[in-house]
């Protein structure tokens, strides 16, 4: 006779044989499953031996299903595609960085080269000045022990009767002198061809030039700073030009020079 606890497992059937019933109710679920995470990020082999411990230890009453499984690996290859990309665009990223490093380190290379060749033409060039007339923005003229002296102006459309007036330092009128014919634009005098009374001693002076028209009425023109360059200095890698004896012009300041 089966007893009481018997009949909770075993019931017996019309032929006598005992046989084993079937579990009643649902199944326990089992616990939900949790990828660890990693900060540094899951290899290959990690997630591998992380699917094998997986399978290994699933529950029989509710295994992994065939559709999770290639899920998993759907998305590990994805994954891993995406970290493939990702190593191509840093290395492209880094590539490109390297290549806008060189191309601007050679830009600077290039344009101190051109600096420094450009230094040196000017220095040539200057140094070729020297013995001759330079020509800048002013009204100064320097007279040497010869009585030689440059005048440049620039009378525009005005001509007639031309009048220099000579002054010092300081402004006060030292001499004057006529020329009886004054055409028009842009052109130069020699001292020694015009008239001062008195004559004009030597050294450094600021003067005006002026031009009478058939009116009679005298009108001021444009002047200009002349002198020999009697030498040449730098200042700071730029070629400054000695004008007379004491009169300082940097290269790029001068608009003109006379033989």
């Amino acid at each position: 006779m089966i007893s009481a606890i018997s009949r909770s497992v075993f019931d017996t059937v019309s032929n006598g044989v005992a046989v084993a019933e079937p579990p009643r109710g649902a199944a326990e679920q089992s616990q939900p499953r949790v990828l660890p995470t990693n900060s540094a990020g899951m290899g290959r082999d990690q997630f591998l031996k992380l699917l094998v411990s997986q399978l290994k230890n699933q529950d029989p009453l509710n295994p992994m299903d065939g559709k999770d499984m290639a899920a998993q690996l759907a998305q590990f290859s994805a994954v891993e595609q995406l970290i493939d990309i990702n190593k191509s665009v840093t290395a492209a990223q880094e590539a490109q960085e390297a290549t806008a490093a060189a191309i601007e380190s050679l830009e600077k290379t290039q344009n101190e080269r051109a600096n420094e060749l450009a230094s040196l033409i000017e220095g040539q060039m200057a140094v070729s000045t020297v013995g001759k007339i330079g020509v800048t923005t002013g009204n100064t003229v320097f007279v040497d022990r010869e009585g030689i002296g440059q005048l440049v102006v620039d009378t525009g459309t005005l001509k007639g009767v031309g009048q220099v007036t000579v002054m010092d330092d300081k402004g006060n009128t030292v001499s004057r002198g006529l020329l009886p014919k004054v055409g028009t634009g842009s052109q130069a005098f020699d001292m020694r061809d015009i008239a001062f009374d008195p004559p004009v001693e030597p050294g450094k002076y600021s003067y005006k030039f002026e031009v009478a028209t058939d009116g009679g009425q005298w009108r001021q023109v444009k002047t200009y700073t002349a002198g020999r360059i009697t030498g040449m200095k730098y200042d700071n890698g730029n070629p400054i030009l000695i004008i007379g004896d004491s009169l300082a012009v940097p290269m790029s300041q001068l608009i003109q020079i006379r033989g």
